[in-house]
């Protein structure tokens, strides 16, 4: 589904559906879904031949997934350390270049639905959200029992099931983008269907009660005599940016080209900041904060400068294809790793060493999952 981009790094090779979905950062379902969507892209007007794939969207996913576990790793350091020790440190370096990562998210999205791969129907908008919606919903069922079981976390699972269908919080933490994620594909899906003179009344109905959902939520949880209070469906002004500007740059981030050397004296800069900002002022930064665009700008930029091998294109399309599912498992490992067989009292050298291989081992048993269970065609359910 990834459309010709007119910045399109030369040499690129023909898109197939399927890898069109991968490329416009679309999470990959089913084996049969997947016929169907080469199908529709087959025959549907206004469809173009000799479609360019985008490697260069498949390497920011790429990188996009692995930055957030060097985040989350750095996050339990400094969770667990004293101020200023060693592993304190270490911990901040980690998420000073960590920040760009989820708004990278919201940046290849906002790429996806408006410029690489606009949805065509109705049908098609609503296997999109349906792709993120089920394994939002599965992994935070999985995340609350399975923290309960291994008795790995403080999870009252009545209480934590319930609250995942109205916001993200521990043990699975980090889905809370898709609470927003999920909503800005739905308004601006919408949008385009709209421009292509479709009627795609239900969408439009669904974000009606979106609108809404602040105050009828709250209202009908108070009316039930619930204790749950949170209700996080819904995005922010910065992540409504993130989504249009991001689909603008990464479009047309081969007519950007300035001299390399700026792009990596930006994101040192940029990276610089935020380790000063995290550290002495205010942490986590907010992903509102300007250092943040700079981060994923340079990124942006130079992954586009970059010139793959047919071999290589081949590994970053099937690590793409995977890096949903492993974002998704990662912090089942990131419990075991790092909060239980780290040592944060270790020297600088050690402590270097551990982080490197536990942060190795955990990408690696997240992917080789999400590979296994993508096998089983199970990424509708699974990511």
């Amino acid at each position: 589904m990834d459309a010709p981009s007119p910045a399109a790094p030369a040499g690129v090779s023909d898109l197939s559906p399927k890898s069109q979905e991968l490329a416009a950062g679309l999470d990959p379902a089913s084996e049969s879904s997947a016929s169907d969507r080469a199908s529709d892209a087959a025959t549907s007007p206004g469809t173009r031949t000799g479609r360019r794939h985008r490697h260069d969207v498949d390497v920011m996913r790429v990188l996009a997934g692995l930055t957030v576990m060097i985040g989350h790793s750095g996050g339990v350091l400094i969770g667990r350390s004293e101020e200023g020790s060693d592993a304190w440190w270490l911990g901040h370096l980690a998420e000073a270049v960590n920040p760009w990562a989820v708004p990278m998210f919201f940046m290849i999205a906002g790429w996806a639905v408006l410029a690489g791969a606009p949805p065509r129907t109705e049908a098609k908008m609503w296997d999109r959200i349906v792709r993120h919606l089920v394994p939002l919903a599965s992994w935070s069922v999985i995340f609350v029992l399975g923290f309960n079981l291994f008795d790995t976390d403080e999870v009252n699972v009545r209480h934590d099931l319930v609250r995942s269908f109205l916001e993200a919080g521990r043990p699975g933490f980090h889905l809370w983008y898709l609470y927003a994620y999920i909503p800005l594909i739905l308004v601006f899906g919408t949008l385009v269907l709209f421009w292509r003179n479709e009627r795609p009344w239900r969408l439009a109905a669904l974000a009606l009660v979106l609108a809404g959902s602040t105050v009828w939520a709250p209202f009908l949880l108070d009316l039930v005599g619930s204790d749950q209070d949170a209700w996080k469906w819904g995005f922010a002004t910065y992540q409504v940016v993130y989504f249009v500007i991001g689909a603008f740059v990464i479009q047309h981030a081969g007519e950007l080209r300035p001299p390399i050397w700026t792009l990596c004296l930006l994101f040192a800069a940029s990276a610089l900041g935020v380790l000063w900002w995290e550290s002495q002022k205010s942490y986590p930064i907010e992903n509102a904060n300007p250092l943040i665009v700079g981060l994923a700008i340079s990124v942006i930029l130079l992954v586009s400068r970059l010139r793959l091998g047919t071999r290589t294109k081949k590994i970053f399309a099937r690590l793409a294809s995977a890096s949903f599912g492993a974002f998704l498992v990662h912090v089942f490992f990131l419990e075991l790793f790092f909060e239980r067989l780290y040592d944060v009292e270790a020297g600088p050298v050690v402590l270097v060493i551990q982080y490197l291989g536990f942060l190795a081992a955990m990408a690696a048993v997240s992917y080789a999952l999400s590979f296994a269970w993508g096998r089983l065609r199970l990424r509708r359910i699974l990511g």
